[in-house]
């Protein structure tokens, strides 16, 4: 899949592990945000990769209201003659329904044996068109370039990408190792058959061949008709970088009208077709306005899709043709990906009738209010609903959630859940409304995009989502409890934190309307600080044990990555290494006040040292560049400065440690039970020698930490 998604244009910088937006012509910044117009009349919109109209064959304009896109639901297939052979076909078929911009889905033009170059620093710089430089480029490139500068229309495909770094590479290309790298990478030509952008996969999904970007690099680009696009590929939808998330399991066309609708932009959505695998479904959608033309078909399809865009995202002022829906019959054969961790979720089964009840986990609380209706004569379909706040794990990674939901289920059994019911099984739901106080929302400034995003998702058993007429979501409100200003400058950095964690959201969301096709109705958040290390600042002044061999003597001021919440996972790795997993200190400074070393006269040697120590998540200490370390001594106390002066250290630990050889072989201390620690609002001062890690605050990506570690 690839996808597009509206941006508006902002100021300032795209900053997160050397992120870089790849465009062309524009040295503007995005964020996904609404899509609105902006003084230049530039637009943006987005593009994924995963029923036609008449439309006239002028082109659009920055000066129209609407442009014409098309995405293609693609049959997968071996053959990559036949592949680009259809690929000509299917450009030409779009631009004759005066499609603007055409997309194709994610790795259905090459094989697992084929691979083409991109070389977007190197030849296209000075012959950015293929199709006019045949001898300098692969197949594949000169094909699509050729056909889009035949029917003057943008096309954006896919496919997988060589870069040989055992060869000199041009300035700005990425070669880590003398190696060949091999690349998920979406390419888009303009309508002159330019190569104007190339975005590599960031998140894979699974793919072992494959290669993550280099570089988290965001793929943007300008067009001729007033809107700006931005692109990425399947998996990356569900991860704050490149995409601010959307829900990952279900259907696709679930996944792409849930996406459009919460950020409210538009939104491209072209699907490989492979229903025995269970991927299938593209469409085109407009905010809240739902989905402007979709499918979602239960056989080996391929088929264009095309609809007039309005440039405002939901501003829909013509009929347009929805959803197409495929014979139920024929839906059998789609393979529905549910979620497996739905049985450790804390449930309740429904009943018949009216009910209102509440499910909590952790921070997040769900309120229900339900009435169902049994038909006469049919054997009902069973509902249960779930609360879940914590972590899903998808190909392996492991991404923070929380979500209400109410599913469909075959028995009394939750792993009956979810169950795609017949007609014969309806239950008609009367009411239903769910009530969710979870996690309220940050903003992450190095990011320029939000830490949490929430999304209304709806599945029938058609497999289609609800149209949003059929539906309510909103904000309630935002609880808040604050201290007054005057009391800011009073209360410490852990108060801070247990106030920070009352805060909450209320977002309801409700059916307009009886319904009796729902599989799945819910709230799903993605928290995306769950994503990465957590870090913890922690003092300790004692005896600590040598893995049960020895014991020794320590004073320690220091940060440390936690895999989760709990100090036990702090010092632990995340199961298989992940780029842009740790986080971006904006300021981290420890300054700490330890005992001058004496001098041991017997020994002729001091009874204390201290050392800047520090690692990465390849187990290696930091540079001496990327750091710095001072001490003054003032009589009896000495004072040590360490500060992070490389942002982008892939940090791991960062601490001060102290070694005080007088103590050495005594028996080490014992830790601070949690209870003490965090379920306390009011910091304590633990007993002298105890050890203690004190959470001071949850970081990930924009980070702020001026951290004065004290103790004597």
């Amino acid at each position: 899949m690839i996808g597009p998604v509206v941006f508006e244009k902002i100021a300032g910088n795209l900053r997160n592990k050397g992120i870089k937006k790849q465009q062309h012509k524009s040295r503007h910044n995005f964020c996904v945000v609404p899509g609105t117009k902006t003084n230049d009349m530039k637009y943006l919109s987005v593009i994924l990769l995963f029923t036609c109209l008449g439309f006239s064959v002028q082109k659009s304009t920055p000066q129209d209201d609407h442009y014409i896109g098309a995405v293609v639901e693609y049959t997968v297939t071996g053959n990559v003659e036949t592949n680009l052979l259809n690929y000509v076909n299917l450009i030409k078929t779009a631009a004759d329904q005066g499609a603007d911009i055409v997309v194709f889905p994610e790795l259905t033009l090459t094989n697992g044996s084929t691979t083409f170059g991109v070389p977007i620093y190197g030849n296209l710089v000075q012959h950015p068109v293929p199709a006019r430089s045949p001898d300098l480029y692969d197949e594949f490139m000169v094909t699509i370039s050729n056909a889009a500068l035949q029917n003057e229309i943008y096309v954006v495909i896919n496919g997988r990408e060589l870069l040989d770094c055992t060869v000199q590479q041009p300035a700005g290309e990425d070669c880590p190792e003398a190696k060949q790298y091999i690349f998920n990478t979406n390419v888009v030509f303009d309508r002159t058959g330019k190569v104007i952008n190339r975005f590599r996969k960031i998140n894979l999904f699974g793919e072992h061949a494959h290669t993550p970007a280099l570089r988290p690099d965001l793929g943007v680009f300008e067009t001729d008709f007033g809107v700006v696009f931005g692109h990425f590929i399947c998996f990356d939808l569900m991860f704050q970088v490149p995409a601010v998330q959307v829900r990952a399991e279900k259907s696709a066309v679930q996944i792409q009208e849930a996406y459009a609708y919460s950020l409210n932009v538009n939104f491209l959505g072209a699907g490989a077709n492979n229903v025995r695998f269970g991927s299938a479904g593209s469409g085109i959608y407009s905010g809240k306005a739902g989905a402007l033309i979709s499918i979602m078909p239960g056989l080996p399809t391929t088929k264009v899709l095309v609809a007039k865009v309005p440039k405002v995202p939901g501003r829909v002022t013509e009929p347009y043709p929805g959803p197409i829906y495929d014979d139920p019959a024929n839906l059998d054969n789609l393979k529905l990906i549910t979620d497996p961790s739905l049985p450790s979720h804390v449930s309740r089964l429904l009943e018949l009738g009216s009910q209102e009840f509440t499910l909590v986990d952790k921070d997040v609380t769900c309120t229900f209010k339900v009435t169902l209706a049994q038909r006469e004569g049919n054997t009902p379909v069973l509902y249960r609903a779930f609360v879940q706040d914590g972590t899903n794990t998808y190909a392996k990674r492991e991404v923070g959630v929380a979500a209400c939901l109410l599913v469909a289920c075959k028995t009394e059994d939750v792993k009956s859940c979810p169950y795609r019911f017949n007609k014969q099984e309806e239950v008609t739901i009367e009411k239903l409304e769910i009530e969710m106080r979870t996690h309220q929302n940050t903003y992450n400034d190095t990011l320029q995009c939000d830490n949490i995003e929430y999304f209304p998702v709806t599945v029938r058993y058609n497999k289609f989502p609800l149209s949003p007429k059929n539906f309510t979501y909103t904000i309630k409100q935002k609880d808040q409890q604050q201290c007054e200003t005057k009391d800011q400058n009073t209360i410490s950095v852990l108060q801070k934190e247990f106030l920070n964690k009352k805060d909450r959201e209320t977002l309801i969301f409700k059916i307009n309307a009886p319904q009796n096709e729902i599989v799945a109705f819910g709230i799903w958040g993605r928290i995306y600080t769950r994503d990465q290390y957590r870090y913890r600042a922690g003092v300790f002044s004692g005896v600590r044990s040598y893995s049960g061999v020895a014991t020794g003597g320590v004073r320690i001021c220091g940060v440390y990555a936690c895999i989760n919440e709990t100090r036990s996972s702090c010092g632990e790795r995340l199961s298989t290494y992940i780029a842009n997993t740790t986080g971006i200190f904006e300021e981290l400074v420890i300054t700490a006040r330890m005992p001058t070393p004496v001098v041991v006269y017997e020994l002729s040697t001091d009874d204390s040292i201290v050392y800047p120590v520090t690692s990465n998540v390849a187990i290696m200490p930091l540079e001496s560049k990327e750091y710095t370390y001072t001490k003054v001594a003032y009589n009896n106390v000495t004072v040590h400065t360490m500060m992070l002066t490389n942002k982008f250290a892939e940090l791991y630990s960062f601490a001060l440690w102290g070694r005080r050889f007088a103590t050495d072989g005594q028996v080490e201390d014992p830790p601070i039970p949690d209870e003490e620690i965090e379920t306390s609002e009011t910091p304590t001062t633990p007993a002298p020698g105890a050890s203690t890690v004190h959470l001071l605050n949850k970081l990930l990506l924009t980070c702020f930490i001026v951290f004065v570690c004290i103790r004597l």
